[in-house]
């Protein structure tokens, strides 16, 4: 079987460059890898499983593990949810939200999920946006 950590790595570095560049931080990889694990665990409590799976499966492989880390899927799914309750809990997720949301954690949201559009299939966006409250959903038009 042949080793592909190195492509893996690479694939993962890239999508990281790009979020690092949406947020304006070109250069700095780990506050893009910090923001996109904060926005995977608010997602992934307000999609199903299945479709969770399905966004997942169009990621690159180390996308899939920051998406799974930590993960209890047992966990009751937050049907409604408010925007000021995502972002709350993104901020949450973050274990330096000053240095990593400052006092807008909406824009890192959005930076996240443009580059996710980039990865994914329309269908399977708009798939997880219909899962989404609308005012969430907003999020992944921005």
């Amino acid at each position: 079987m042949e080793n592909h950590f190195e492509q893996y790595a690479h694939e993962g570095n890239l999508f990281l460059k790009k979020v690092a560049e949406q947020l304006g931080t070109p250069d700095d990889r780990q506050h893009a890898f910090r923001v996109v694990q904060a926005v995977f665990q608010a997602l992934r409590d307000r999609i199903t499983v299945e479709e969770s799976m399905h966004l997942i499966s169009e990621l690159p492989m180390v996308l899939k593990a920051i998406y799974v880390n930590g993960w209890n899927i047992s966990k009751e799914r937050r049907d409604s949810s408010t925007m000021d309750d995502f972002l709350q809990e993104i901020t949450a997720n973050s274990p330096t939200p000053g240095r990593d949301f400052g006092s807008n954690p909406k824009d890192g949201a959005a930076a996240v999920f443009r580059v996710i559009k980039d990865y994914v299939s329309p269908g399977e966006y708009e798939h997880v946006k219909g899962q989404l409250t609308p005012e969430i959903a907003e999020l992944l038009e921005a």
